[in-house]
């Protein structure tokens, strides 16, 4: 009896003992099935493959070597008029310009061997990184020449190879750039078809004496010519616009025989004339889905854009980007398994009650920005860490265009930021997206290819903009990518114009597997007005202030922060105007400003972190669900 009492005894005691050990010391069990889970998660992505997504015009074959063309990219005159020495101003530009898609243009051919790039923007980090890309695939530098001196000069061969270009161009388009803005339009065009470079009139007797003869005769073309006389000549996968005044793209245009068109007769002068029924005709020419390259100025975004939106494109700001055909050379076999840091849903408590606030930088979609000082200034930014800012990037477009500036990306991401694919596989609007095509074909088709290269690269968020985010048709837009994509976590969604139209309303669309995803709005935008605030927009203070007049205990807010919007540091001031004068902080150190007036209430997150609070707040039980069968 004793015996069994003492047995009783120690059982109980064991029981005991196990109830009080400390977690560290439990059985491993539930730990290795968290660990597993967290695993799974992260393994959520697809294989890289070509599923159709890549849109954009490659060059196939690789030079053996290649011309550095210098004196021109990194000359300030280069779009300049009234210059006249041979190697300046807008004249020179569009000669390199010209030379550098002939000479690409002639390797695809398989009629030479040697490439072109165009120097002095090789000083900017994103273009270092394109030319060592372009080293590790044994293309080598043959020596840096003006454009001048590749248009006249005889080489000698060099390692076996014909290093002399000129005698690939069949002679010359003649421009007036001085009197006639819109012949260096008809020119570029005129370019591919003629297989000629671009001579000014400035510059025609000494290229007469070299040896040139010319072929066609811009000087008192205008662009309705040029689509008059060359659309059947054009390749429609793609657009270049671009204003009057500039030789951006050309190298790019010419060298894929693309068409070139301007919508101001003028730069930056839309009472000068447009050419906006041309451009309704270009873009229903266009091939289903063909990106627009460029930009143009003086012009508001809602006019163009929106055209090219509603006709089912999608516009791809790059009006300030350079050697985009030996950039992307081969970008379909040079895409490789970039993964974006994500926030592990596993390790939220998602017990802690805040008011939880995101802040989104915008224009994600300018893949020139990210080929510019977007790195530096902005994603480099240190205070990006403290405010977990999420950054919109051209996902798609940057991998096609600078495999070699995406990879960066990719690479320097830290685990406190939010990479968010932006606008959706380029600057389109949802509610109108091919509305006078076949919408829902449109739509579909845009949406698994942004589908395709999100889930290649674990970018789980998606950020697109519409006129009216409360719309029925911004609905079927939100609808289409949710469907096309199972491993999208959340949409963020801004208006325009004001960004914050949307309110922070929050809407929920079912994807293919039953899940509710959050489609986001903007609640509040950072965003410099000069004298005056917005409603749901203005300065750091004054959307701080916002935030703190409501009385919510648990709370969900989409800051977006205007990128061009600059601030000054004015203190502990409550100021809601003084914030706009003078000041040099934008991107994270804008978003800091108004962190820092908040109060204890509030707490920033990633924009990732956000929407799975939202999820676990708004629809627990489902989204409890969703992550037990992640794996």
């Amino acid at each position: 009896m004793k015996q069994s009492l003492l047995f009783l005894c120690l059982l109980f005691l064991m029981a005991c003992n196990k109830d009080n050990t400390p977690e560290e010391t439990k059985a491993p069990e539930t730990t290795v099935d968290i660990e597993k889970e967290r695993g799974a998660y992260l393994a959520k992505y697809d294989p890289i493959a070509d599923l159709g997504q890549y849109t954009l015009p490659q060059m196939q074959t690789k030079p053996k070597k290649y011309w550095s063309c210098v004196g021109v990219l990194g000359n300030t005159s280069r779009n300049e008029l009234g210059k006249s020495e041979e190697k300046e101003g807008l004249q020179y530009h569009l000669l390199c310009q010209s030379i550098s898609g002939l000479v690409n243009r002639a390797v695809e051919e398989g009629k030479s061997e040697i490439g072109m790039w165009m120097c002095d923007h090789e000083n900017r980090k994103s273009y270092q990184r394109s030319l060592e890309a372009l080293h590790q695939m044994g293309i080598s530098e043959q020596g840096q020449q003006t454009g001048a001196e590749l248009a006249q000069n005889n080489y000698e061969p060099s390692d076996g190879i014909l290093i002399q270009v000129k005698d690939l161009f069949d002679g010359y388009v003649l421009t007036d750039v001085e009197n006639n803005p819109e012949s260096n339009t008809v020119a570029s065009v005129a370019a591919h078809v003629y297989n000629s470079i671009v001579i000014d009139i400035r510059d025609k007797a000494k290229y007469d004496k070299a040896g040139y003869t010319m072929q066609y005769d811009a000087r008192y073309k205008t662009t309705r010519d040029a689509w008059r006389e060359f659309k059947d000549k054009c390749s429609n996968k793609a657009l270049v616009i671009m204003p009057v005044q500039t030789g951006e793209l050309r190298d790019f245009s010419i060298k894929n025989d693309l068409f070139v068109l301007n919508i101001n007769k003028q730069k930056g002068n839309p009472s000068s004339g447009q050419n906006l029924d041309i451009f309704e005709d270009v873009i229903s020419w266009l091939e289903p889905g063909a990106p627009i390259l460029g930009w143009e100025q003086g012009v508001s975004e809602d006019l163009f854009v929106n055209r090219a939106s509603r006709k089912g494109h999608v516009w791809i700001p790059s009006d300030w980007a350079y050697n985009i055909p030996l950039m992307s050379l081969l970008y379909k076999s040079r895409q490789t398994s970039s993964l974006a840091n994500v926030k592990n849903p596993f390790s939220i408590d998602f017990d802690k009650k805040k008011n939880f606030i995101s802040f989104y930088l915008t224009d994600g979609d300018n893949v020139q920005w990210m080929l510019n000082d977007f790195v530096d200034k902005y994603y480099l930014n240190p205070d990006g860490n403290n405010t977990k800012m999420g950054f919109g990037i051209p996902v798609g477009n940057l991998a096609m265009i600078s495999p070699a500036q995406f990879q960066n990306i990719m690479d320097i991401q830290n685990n406190s930021k939010t990479l968010i694919e932006s606008l959706g596989g380029g600057y389109s609007y949802v509610d109108n997206y091919g509305i006078e095509t076949n919408r829902e074909e449109a739509l579909t088709s845009l949406a698994t290819k942004v589908a395709a290269h999100m889930r290649q690269h674990r970018i789980k968020v998606l950020g697109l903009i519409a006129h009216d985010v409360h719309s029925s048709e911004a609905k079927k837009g939100f609808e289409a990518f949710v469907q096309a994509n199972d491993q999208l976590e959340g949409i963020v969604a801004i208006q325009y114009s004001p960004y914050a139209g949307g309110e922070g309303d929050i809407f929920w669309i079912k994807n293919k597997n039953g899940f509710d995803i959050p489609v986001i709005t903007v609640k509040y935008s950072l965003w410099n007005h000069g004298n005056q605030n917005h409603s749901r927009e203005g300065t750091p203070t004054y959307i701080a202030n916002k935030l703190k007049s409501e009385t919510k205990e648990n709370s969900f807010s989409l800051i977006s922060v205007h990128a061009w919007s600059n601030f000054k540091d004015i203190g502990a001031s409550n100021d809601e105007l003084a914030e706009n004068s003078g000041g040099t902080l934008k991107g994270a150190s804008a978003a800091k400003l108004c962190m820092n007036k908040l109060n204890d209430s509030f707490e920033v997150v990633s924009v990732q972190e956000l929407i799975w609070r939202i999820r676990m707040f708004y629809k627990k039980s489902q989204t409890e669900q969703y992550l037990s069968v992640i794996n």
